[in-house]
Order: structure tokens, then sequence, then C-alpha cells
């Protein structure tokens, strides 16, 4: 994604506006320090995350997900995963499924 057209503060809006009509809540601004890491956490909600800043490197059971900014990523419901800030830190949005939202099959 080309970062000089498109300014930070826009991504995170246009982010903002699309969560309910994509079932999720309101966005919630997150920040890790460089190299911090979350543990290990499980949600039992979907979750939609946009990096805002540095780079995040997601951990799942059978996979690395290394999300830049502007990067959008998908956790599944009932999913162990792990966090961890790259060597600048980072910023990014996250929100999760409501529990009443209809599952959209493409």
């Amino acid at each position: 994604m080309d970062m000089s057209v498109i300014s930070i503060e826009a991504l995170a809006k246009e982010f903002g506006q699309s969560l309910y009509e994509r079932g999720f809540s309101r966005g919630v601004l997150r920040s890790l320090k460089p190299q911090q890491c979350s543990g290990v956490l499980e949600s039992e909600h979907a979750v939609l995350g946009l990096v805002l800043s540095g780079e995040l490197l997601i951990e799942l059971p059978e996979c690395l997900l290394l999300n830049g900014v502007g990067d959008e990523f998908f956790l599944p419901p009932n999913i162990y995963f792990q966090a961890t800030a790259g060597e600048l830190g980072a910023q990014f949005l996250f929100a999760k499924r409501s529990a009443l939202a209809p599952v959209c099959s493409a």
C-alpha cells in the first residue's frame, strides 16, 4: 500500500467506519513497545485488526503473519495466538466480532 497517498488517520477512520458493517465492535487502540510480546492469548470471538505503525508479528498454531503499516489481519475465534512488535514497536487497532453478527460466507 502506498503510504505517501493515504494517511494513517484516514486508514484508521476508514477501518473504524467499516467495522459495524462487517459485524465487529468498535475498534480499540493498542501499542506494543519494541520487541514486546503479548504472551499467549485466546479470543472467544473473531478479531479484525489494522496496523497503524511499526510491524506486528502474529504467531498462530500453524503459521506466522507479519503485518506492516496499513495491513489488516484476521484471527478466527477460539484460537491461541501471540503478537510481537517489531524493532520500532507497533500501534494497531483491533475489534472483536459481535456475538450477534451474522457470519458472511463468500
